[in-house]
């Protein structure tokens, strides 16, 4: 009588490509969202040190864009933060309106354009905003917020 010996069974969560085991959107949201608030209050990890303005605006679009793909609670966050500049800068204010792409634009600038010196909480915030504007708006803003919802997908599991 031959005897086989069974292979191992694989870990939860490595079938699929869930490289770190089972994280499901909202996971990211919470990760992404803890990982930006430690990066601003201070980190001595790699990652999470957010010390410059380009850090600080890429972790919050990253964030928003985080949020809105969990849905629920997650998206209303980032959605309150997001329907500010449209409120802002269109619509019935006198000035016209310039459209979505165009408020894309301008908080883009202001993120990675403005002197924020060691201050990274405004980019940070802008980010978020901009990652739901940038959504809503389409083009080109919308292909970066199609990539990282790709990422976001491919560590879920969810996006392959």
């Amino acid at each position: 009588m031959i005897e086989y010996l069974a292979a191992p069974a694989q870990a939860p969560g490595i079938t699929g490509g869930q490289i770190f085991g089972t994280v499901l959107t909202s996971g990211v949201a919470l990760a992404a969202g803890v990982g930006l608030i430690l990066g601003l209050k201070g980190s001595d990890w790699g990652p999470l040190v957010i010390n410059n303005k380009k850090k600080a605006a890429w972790w919050g679009i990253f964030t928003g864009t985080a949020w809105m793909a969990a849905g629920g609670t997650w998206a209303d966050l980032a959605q309150g933060l997001g329907s500010v500049p449209p409120a802002l800068l269109s619509g019935n204010n006198g000035f016209g309106d310039p459209g979505l792409g165009a408020v894309a634009i301008v908080l883009t600038m202001i993120a990675f354009g403005a002197k924020w010196g060691s201050k990274t909480t405004p980019p940070a915030l802008i980010g978020i905003m901009a990652a739901v504007v940038y959504a809503k708006a389409g083009g080109i803003w919308g292909i970066l917020v199609n990539v990282i919802n790709m990422v976001i997908g491919i560590v879920t599991g969810l996006g392959h």
